[in-house]
């Protein structure tokens, strides 16, 4: 059959329907009915024998078919979302949760739909950061998250030493998750950074404002704590370096992790997504981080005027 071409500046590359289903989805639109219209309109330019098309003009046509087809407030999300590069700073989405809440794979799955090509992770930023302070120097960075209460003041009960160890923890991270973030916004490169030590650094980005960046935070969840069990039991099948047994033997230590990231968020205003469902959840977070960013670049634009 006939091949459409899409060009931009110089640079052209094949239609793909694939690639406009899932720019379609980030506006909240069923991924059936998404790759509908992408179907339609594909056949569309064929029939006017339309072979090369600019990205800008292919743009319009799916921003023109949202609207008539849905509405003008879901072709307003669908432009937001398929245009975050050309926005006038760069998006830092942040993802929270305890261990197994599944951060990294929603992180992966936001990426690929909102065109995010970077993704960092805070056990990634402490890892970095333990190469440089060795453990006689911070010894509280050297444990994992479920054994932070290692140290502690022996005077605090033993939930009380986990959480105060944990803060401490998350609080020498955030150092790292600053500069990581300092310079995406420096470089105007949007990014998503997930991790469980992240609470700390999301709460000064609300003081901060949109300044430098839009920043979205958000808490992932599980209230199902069996379904949270699982997710160890999944992680340890086929994945020999994430082993469940360590994660299994201290889930009463992540659980209670999860507690406290859970009422930390609640108590800062930040939203919290429970991760059930991976469809449900998708969507949630997608139409969460589109309409935020709508309502931060609105704000932008009212306090320049």
């Amino acid at each position: 059959g006939k091949q459409i071409c899409v060009f931009r500046r110089n640079a052209t590359s094949p239609f793909s329907k694939g690639l406009l289903t899932q720019s379609i989805t980030a506006a909240g639109i069923k991924p059936e009915e998404a790759y509908k219209i992408a179907f339609d309109l594909e056949a569309d330019l064929i029939k006017k024998d339309i072979l090369r098309i600019s990205k800008k003009k292919l743009f319009e046509e799916v921003f023109s078919t949202i609207k008539k087809k849905y509405s003008p407030h879901l072709a307003g999300l669908y432009k937001l979302a398929s245009r975050i590069d050309e926005l006038d700073r760069p998006v830092i989405i942040y993802l929270a949760g305890a261990s197994g809440t599944g951060k990294s794979v929603m992180s992966t799955f936001l990426a690929g739909r909102l065109g995010i090509n970077k993704i960092t992770g805070t056990d990634t930023i402490r890892e970095i950061m333990r190469l440089v302070f060795k453990r006689d120097l911070l010894p509280s960075l050297h444990n994992s998250s479920s054994k932070a209460g290692v140290g502690m003041p022996k005077t605090l009960d033993k939930n009380a030493r986990l959480i105060s160890g944990f803060c401490l923890q998350a609080q020498q991270v955030s150092v790292g998750v600053k500069a990581v973030v300092d310079r995406a916004v420096k470089e105007r490169t949007s990014m998503i950074i997930e991790g469980v030590h992240l609470l700390p650094y999301m709460q000064q980005t609300l003081q901060e404002g949109t300044k430098r960046a839009y920043h979205i935070p958000i808490t992932l969840s599980l209230m199902n704590d069996k379904h949270h069990k699982d997710r160890f039991f999944e992680r340890g099948k086929g994945n020999e370096l994430r082993k469940k047994e360590p994660y299994l033997r201290s889930f009463e230590n992540i659980r209670s992790i999860h507690e406290y990231c859970i009422s930390e968020s609640e108590n800062n205003e930040i939203e919290v997504v429970d991760n059930e469902d991976f469809d449900e959840t998708t969507n949630t977070l997608m139409q969460l981080i589109i309409n935020t960013l709508q309502e931060q670049v609105k704000s932008t634009l009212t306090s320049k005027s």
